[in-house]
């Protein structure tokens, strides 16, 4: 099983300032395994993506559908924008019975169809389902407070 967790405000935006958490697998920044300037919406400065870290928080657990047509849920974002057109890293969230997969790892925007590709693609991650939904639903309550 693979661990899921958010390393600390490390990340920086060059014109704004904002800090977000970045996720990690099994202790890697995501930001580490796929080199990008995109960011979680998980920011730190009040800068009003409350509400984008409150959806993304809510796809990940599969309370609301995912970001895109085919179901996939996008992971880091346009800093500038949050826009999908900019394009996010996305991935399959499927939910078993003890285990959370993130499967087909990858790069899309909101107005092309997914392309599965080579580039930056990992296998896939299995999380053990309690410690995945303790986790987002802990970031979630922060994010609605």
């Amino acid at each position: 099983m693979n661990r899921l967790g958010v390393e600390p405000p490390v990340t920086r935006w060059n014109d704004g300032g904002a800090r977000s958490l970045d996720w990690t697998i099994d202790g890697v920044a995501l930001r580490d395994l796929v080199p990008t300037q995109h960011q979680t919406p998980l920011f730190l400065d009040g800068n009003g993506w409350r509400e984008a870290a409150v959806a993304t928080l809510s796809r990940l657990l599969g309370d609301l559908p995912g970001d895109f047509d085919d179901g996939r849920v996008a992971l880091v974002f346009c800093p500038r924008c949050g826009d999908l057109g900019c394009g996010a890293y996305s991935v399959e969230v499927v939910f078993g019975d003890d285990v959370v997969e993130w499967r087909t790892f990858g790069w899309q925007t909101d107005y092309e169809p997914f392309e599965d590709s080579e580039e930056y693609k990992f296998t896939g991650a299995r999380f053990e389902r309690k410690a995945y939904e303790t986790l987002l639903r802990d970031l979630l309550s922060n994010y609605r407070a």
